[in-house]
């Protein structure tokens, strides 16, 4: 169970508005944000007391985003949040993500919003991520670094993994050869581009980073079987511990988070369990994948093109043209600004 103190991000939220709030957590914790999202551990809160459990969480979460929204007032336990939310001291209470013109009981008028466009995940994260370290900065609350974080994380998962791992680098151990990881089904042909590959390594462990671009007019079957893919590839070229690839639109900032999915194959399709995966010498047949959907791609029809009606297909294909030549354009003026 989660130590509330240790949580950067809590999202508060109605079930009805999940996709924002996981495509916010999503960007969040590839900054490497803590964030706590209820639906990911509705599992593990079988059997305890949730009024109990949420007052403390959003009591002792570092910062918290509220999405709010007609679907937000309206329910009973989003009120229950609210109202501890509200209680919360005033240098780091909430950060208000409006997705309509709701407006909550209690909520002064002259708060500012970040206001949900439909598109701008990207500077909904920024935004947060800019809040709590400005409150922690002012606080003098200390953030540790990609090294402590990953310790950190081996001590909580497995007492014995820290251990373990250190007697790998200390010894200059190499793990047992990894085998060939199989390729995901389907009969689609692969049409991504990888736009960049990078290393993120910890000592003897390896990560392997990837972005690419995927064009428009996939279904989300064809979307997740191209990105499984090139975790594969990369994976049986490399054989790193742990890889990830992130998924981005013909237009999309690469700098900023994917806005269609990330998918990771890792041990227990875990990217923060790549560690553990060499000190426990765990083999490719206990890898898996792990898919963060966004909601920057158009999934308009997701069953076979043969069986799509015309008016449907004919207005697919239209906003598929406008979002090319969109890109298109985008691109022509970012190579011909001068600055």
């Amino acid at each position: 169970m989660y130590d509330n103190s240790q949580v950067d991000f809590a999202i508060s939220y109605a079930g009805e508005d999940a996709a924002v709030a996981k495509s916010v957590a999503a960007g969040l914790r590839e900054k490497r944000f803590r964030v706590f999202l209820a639906y990911e551990q509705r599992h593990a809160l079988v059997g305890e007391d949730g009024e109990a459990f949420f007052e403390d969480l959003f009591t002792k979460a570092r910062q918290v985003v509220v999405l709010v929204s007609r679907h937000y007032r309206k329910k009973e336990w989003t009120r229950f949040e609210w109202d501890i939310i509200s209680k919360r001291q005033r240098a780091n209470r909430f950060i208000p993500v409006r997705l309509d013109n709701t407006r909550l009981k209690g909520l002064s008028s002259n708060v500012f919003y970040i206001e949900w466009t439909g598109k701008n995940i990207q500077e909904i994260v920024d935004a947060c991520a800019t809040r709590l370290l400005l409150y922690e900065n002012s606080a003098g609350i200390g953030r540790e670094g990609f090294y402590e974080e990953i310790l950190r994380e081996i001590r909580a998962g497995s007492r014995g993994a820290l251990a373990k791992a250190y007697q790998l680098v200390k010894d200059k151990r190499k793990r047992t050869p990894l085998d060939d990881a199989a390729m995901p089904p389907g009969e689609w042909q692969p049409c991504y581009t990888i736009v960049e590959a990078k290393w993120n390594n910890f000592g003897v462990v390896s990560r392997r980073a990837m972005k690419v671009r995927l064009p428009y007019g996939l279904t989300k079957d064809e979307v997740i079987f191209n990105l499984k893919h090139c975790c594969v590839m990369e994976f049986n070229a490399w054989k790193p511990d742990a890889v990830s690839v992130c998924g981005y639109t013909e237009e999309a900032p690469l700098n900023g988070s994917a806005d269609i999915a990330v998918v990771e194959f890792a041990p227990f399709g875990d990217w923060g369990r790549a560690e553990e995966g060499v000190a426990h010498n765990i083999p490719t047949s206990e890898f898996d994948f792990r898919v963060i959907e966004m909601s920057g791609y158009p999934y308009e029809y997701a069953g076979s093109w043969k069986d799509m009606p015309e008016a449907v297909y004919q207005d697919f294909i239209n906003e598929v043209a406008q979002r090319r030549s969109q890109a298109f354009s985008r691109r022509q003026d970012r190579e011909t600004d001068p600055r």
